[in-house]
């Protein structure tokens, strides 16, 4: 695959363009003539417009909010790569998983992967946005390199691309065969409904209307001044006088003859027009880029809740809808071509996906494993920090009443307590060998335990062998786990003799 000179070669190519600015004289007509081009398959002025330093993206300040979010929320979301369905025909755990782990590694191993992403996001308001992919001989992402969009030609609006290196505004029929670009030489995403030819039209009229907003103020915002010279000026006298009535006009301060009179020109301003035609400009743009209004121009409702719940969900939608056709891009031209050639004549059980990051409710999951720890399982410390962000380390296991460390600490107090003779005395304690014949032995109650959890169905039968199992490991006393399934079931008979016969007295 050749991989296109994107550094020092371009930007010499592109040199003669970088001092272009594309804003100077544009009007409606300019435009319109570009978007022209475009739909003939020449790129190079419209998208130079776009997108170049001073193109309207780094100039609009609506424009440049809208692309900001959309990136923001793209990016916050988690790559993965996902497989099909289990349900489905043909599908092959095995096979699934080795695909699953090769799309994990060549994407991980792609040195630029979210400014991939941006690249094919802003196909949402260019209209089209290409990446090469730089391939090892394994298939596996070296680099993805974003192609200029100014630098791209295409033969009509459906058909093959070409190359462009100089930025010309040349058709696609005077470029050569070797200029040509393979289906396999990129990784294409289109939008039919760019953003950004509502955003040039916007851009042109509101310049217009504030240029006339500009005229308008410096003619009425300081209200004109005329002064009226009194009546009965002697003659030969009226020119001094009106010279004198114009320094305090234009000094805004002055002594003027008995019987003068002022009058200003604020009476005739009116309404100006200049900002509801810029708000309605700016509320077209945002149509078209969210789905509605921005939460600083929220409209009111009239029941108190005003419009950005129901613009926050457009907005949402739009995102994920954006998200899904970058998966498609990455799905349909790089990772189905990859898995069959390293997996030939087989189903493609695997692809690249980017999901919502989900808000981690701390509390939530600190109950979720409390419950967990108290079914018996044992939680990885690290995922306990990965889900909480607490530092946790694994207390040391403590054996349940009335087991063997209870057992243990009742010996302990016997050995401690004052000696009296057997039978005498009031409370007098008790020895080891009558405290364990007293007491059921720790196996039994374990067993007990398990088999109260099994009659009353919290825990399956296969699961509660194990559970026991564990349970006499941890105490000790693996050596008395022989024949453990007919010491469960005798255990669970005498657990429903005694429910029984506690229910008939």
């Amino acid at each position: 695959m050749i991989r296109f000179p994107m550094n020092r070669a371009l930007a010499v190519a592109n040199s003669w363009r970088e001092q272009y600015n594309p804003l100077r004289g544009l009007t409606m007509s300019r435009a319109v003539a570009l978007m022209e081009d475009a739909q003939r398959g020449v790129m190079a002025g419209l998208q130079w417009l776009y997108a170049s330093e001073l193109g309207i993206e780094a100039t609009d300040p609506d424009l440049m909010t809208i692309i900001e979010k959309t990136l923001a929320g793209v990016a916050d979301m988690d790559w993965q790569i996902v497989t099909a369905d289990p349900e489905s025909r043909g599908f092959d755990a095995t096979l699934a998983q080795e695909q699953k782990e090769f799309l994990e590694s060549s994407y991980n191993a792609c040195d630029n992967l979210p400014a991939a992403i941006d690249h094919l996001v802003m196909a949402r308001f260019r209209g089209f946005a290409h990446l090469q992919p730089w391939l090892k001989p394994d298939w596996t992402i070296e680099h993805l390199e974003p192609l200029p969009q100014w630098n791209m030609v295409r033969d009509g609006t459906r058909s093959n691309w070409a190359w462009n290196p100089a930025a010309l505004e040349k058709p696609f029929r005077s470029f050569g065969a070797e200029a040509v670009l393979s289906p396999e030489d990129y990784i294409l995403l289109e939008n039919r409904r760019p953003v950004n030819r509502i955003a040039v039209i916007k851009y042109i009229r509101s310049t217009v209307a504030e240029k006339d907003w500009d005229g308008y103020v410096e003619i009425y915002g300081i209200p004109g001044v005329f002064i009226i010279m009194p009546p009965n000026i002697p003659e030969g006298k009226e020119e001094p006088y009106r010279d004198e009535a114009v320094a305090a006009a234009e000094a805004a301060s002055g002594a003027l003859p008995n019987g003068s009179d002022v009058k200003t020109l604020s009476e005739v301003r009116g309404v100006q027009p200049f900002q509801l035609r810029l708000e309605w400009l700016q509320k077209q743009l945002i149509l078209a880029g969210t789905g509605g209004m921005l939460t600083s121009l929220a409209e009111p409702t009239g029941i108190g809740g005003g419009a950005s719940g129901a613009h926050e969900s457009a907005w949402v939608t739009i995102v994920r809808r954006v998200a899904h056709k970058v998966e498609a891009a990455f799905n349909r031209q790089y990772d189905h071509r990859a898995l069959a050639a390293l997996f030939p004549g087989r189903p493609v059980l695997a692809q690249f996906a980017l999901r919502t990051r989900q808000e981690k409710d701390v509390g939530a999951a600190v109950e979720s494993i409390a419950k967990l720890s108290t079914a018996g399982f044992q939680v990885d410390p690290a995922q306990v920090e990965a889900e909480t962000g607490y530092k946790v380390t694994v207390k040391a296991p403590e054996a349940p009443v009335p087991f063997r460390n209870a057992f243990k600490t009742r010996v302990g107090a016997f050995k401690n307590a004052p000696r009296v003779p057997d039978g005498q005395g009031e409370g007098a304690a008790e020895t080891p060998a009558q405290i364990e014949k007293k007491r059921p032995s720790a196996a039994e109650a374990v067993l007990a335990e398990i088999a109260a959890t099994i009659l009353d169905g919290s825990v399956p039968y296969e699961q509660a062998i194990q559970n026991a199992q564990a349970r006499l490991k941890e105490l000790d006393l693996e050596d008395l786990s022989k024949d453990l399934e007919a010491k469960l079931e005798k255990a669970m008979f005498a657990q429903a003799q005694a429910q029984q016969k506690g229910t008939r007295e």
